[in-house]
């Protein structure tokens, strides 16, 4: 290894799963020092985890992070490769809320500028990161019209932070009536764009780029339940009521530039669980077929093998929970200039 240059070296050690990297380090100093440069960490393989849901974490990581143990309440609002965007609200008070971008896996965050107050209580804000692609990250808040003039969901344009400039931009939306975007419209960071579902008349997907200036709509087959990546694709899943049952599909965009969709798997309620129960989905594993469900008043949460067609229980939520958010660690602080 000695005489082997220092960028094939870490270009070895890149292709390592973390854990393994992690016992390397304990060889000698030279491989602590190899092992822990972001060269390698940077590039290291992620996989899915976990998944944040409500103020709760559960996880094969151990304790809650430095940056969870707060006296104020703090949600989870987006997650996206290993970051998560996080709302500390003040109890007391639905203004003055505060951002912050945090790695949960090496427990460094940095806080967001202020941006004015809040016209709405819930504004729909997202995350955009790709580390293969770039250390820097987005953060998209979507602007609607204030509440009392009653424009409904209609976006008027979009506030985009970039932590390479460590400012917010904003964009005039041109998305035009077709851009219906709710704080619960589902999204997906695809192939440096951000995608969100929208709640028009019409079956789209809407997209707007990391720096706001192209702005687009893919045609769906479907009004999708909820959109995520998995194996270089973005996937839609639709749930639909067919004959007291509860029928899903799975579809995956198979040519993104003509919006080809294709229908990869169908199965129902009775199929998967020998009960028409309602379910509700969260999303797909990016490496392989599994979905996640929740099912039931405790919320059961389940993955579904499409493969196999096997169900699995994860573990029980509780009936307060909502949404949940997957969590692949990222061990690199590349992200973060500076922070804390």
């Amino acid at each position: 290894m000695s005489r082997l240059p220092d960028d094939l070296i870490a270009e070895i050690l890149a292709r390592v799963p973390y854990r393994s990297l992690c016992r390397f380090k304990c060889v000698s100093r030279s491989w602590l020092a190899l092992c822990s440069d972001d060269r390698v960490l940077s590039k290291c393989p992620q996989t899915l985890s976990g998944f944040f849901y409500n103020d709760h974490v559960f996880y094969d990581g151990g304790a809650i992070p430095r940056f969870a143990r707060t006296s104020r309440a703090m949600y989870v609002v987006d997650s996206c490769n290993g970051l998560l965007v996080c709302d500390r609200r003040n109890m007391r008070a639905h203004v003055g809320s505060r951002y912050i971008v945090c790695n949960p896996a090496t427990e460094k965050w940095i806080e967001l500028p202020n941006l004015e107050p809040m016209k709405r209580l819930r504004p729909a804000i997202r995350l955009g990161f790709d580390p293969a692609v770039s250390p820097h990250f987005r953060v998209f808040f979507v602007v609607h019209a204030p509440d009392d003039l009653h424009m409904g969901d209609e976006v008027m344009g979009v506030q985009i932070y970039s932590s390479e400039t460590r400012g917010w931009t904003y964009r005039q939306s041109e998305w035009g009536d077709e851009g219906i975007v709710r704080d619960d419209s589902r999204s997906a960071f695809f192939n440096g764009a951000l995608h969100l579902t929208s709640l028009d008349s019409l079956f789209s997907i809407v997209t707007v780029d990391t720096d706001g200036k192209t702005w687009s709509k893919i045609t769906t087959p479907r009004n999708f339940d909820c959109i995520g990546v998995s194996q270089g694709h973005l996937y839609a899943l639709h749930r639909d009521s067919e004959r007291n049952d509860y029928r899903l599909s799975v579809w995956a965009l198979e040519d993104y530039d003509k919006h080809k969709w294709i229908l990869k798997h169908t199965v129902t309620a009775l199929e998967m669980f020998g009960t028409r129960k309602f379910y509700i989905v969260h999303g797909t594993h990016p490496e392989h077929s599994s979905i996640f469900l929740t099912m039931g008043a405790c919320r059961d949460f389940l993955s579904y093998n499409a493969d196999d067609r096997e169900v699995h229980t994860i573990d029980t939520l509780g009936p307060d929970s909502t949404r949940t958010y997957p969590y692949m660690p990222y061990f690199s602080n590349n992200w973060l200039a500076d922070g804390h």
